[in-house]
């Protein structure tokens, strides 16, 4: 009785835990350009690191002067399509600024600002991280890099 009762116990239990476990139907969530414009406008980001496409970081002093730049800057994506670089030694003082937009895919942005124009490919996009591809000098030769951002403080 007391080995039927354990087993019945423990039989009862591994039935529970596969039962609640969720399927995986195959489906991946669907990008859209809200959810992706939520993303983007609920937090200024700030340069953290540069690296090349294997993740391999690339010392600021590789980069050209306008990558580097960023490194001290706070971008400020806005629900109106506006973007503005922010100086946070200077109170977020507004350094510049211009307009960006989700590409039609909502894989990649298009982003209007004097010194940072272009379509960056997102590479990764969460409420704490923003990766975006860019190809830029690097040891004065153009390149695929990725540009880390972290919300910033």
């Amino acid at each position: 009785m007391k080995h039927t009762t354990r087993f019945l116990l423990v039989f009862t239990v591994l039935l529970g835990a596969v039962a609640g476990c969720k399927k995986d139907d195959g489906t991946t969530p669907v990008v859209t350009t809200a959810s992706q414009t939520d993303l983007l406008i609920a937090n200024n980001w700030r340069t953290v690191r540069v690296t090349d496409t294997n993740s391999q970081e690339i010392n600021k002093s590789r980069l050209n002067l306008a990558t580097q730049i960023l490194y001290d800057l706070n971008m400020q994506f806005r629900n109106n399509g506006t973007v503005r670089a922010l100086d946070p030694k200077q109170s977020n003082l507004v350094i510049n600024n211009g307009t960006w937009k989700l590409a039609t895919d909502n894989k990649s942005i298009d982003v209007v600002v004097t010194g940072f124009s272009g379509n960056f490919p997102i590479v990764q996009l969460t409420k704490n991280k923003l990766i975006l591809r860019q190809r830029a000098p690097v040891d004065g030769k153009d390149a695929d890099i990725n540009l880390e951002f972290d919300p910033s403080i």
